[in-house]
């Protein structure tokens, strides 16, 4: 890999730019499928029986489930564009602190 130069730290400050949209985006999915978890439990909890025979129903419903998956694939979409924004940050980082060492 070679050292970062001053057209790559326009393309990760452009890249930044371009993806705030999508994190926000991304960070709200993830919070909405965080609540909808609770929200399907709740709704997949039966009224009658012991605690633990409503929370295994509840937590082993098909919508239970759906949610969960729904809630796994919202993680990793916040977390993936969050890594690709960082490495985008760290270029920029390296970029300037060879600048300053050059100017020493």
């Amino acid at each position: 890999m070679s050292l970062p130069t001053e057209n790559h730290v326009e393309q990760w400050l452009t890249q930044l730019g371009e993806t705030d949209e999508a994190m926000a985006q991304a960070t709200a999915e993830y919070s909405a499928a965080k609540e909808n978890l609770k929200v399907q439990r709740a709704l997949a909890t039966p009224s009658t029986g012991t605690s633990i025979e409503r929370e295994r129903a509840a937590l082993t419903s098909a919508q239970y489930k759906i949610a969960l998956d729904a809630l796994k694939e919202a993680e990793y979409q916040k977390t993936l564009l969050g890594l690709k924004r960082r490495q985008f940050e760290l270029g920029i980082d390296v970029w300037r602190s060879l600048n300053a060492n050059m100017r020493h």
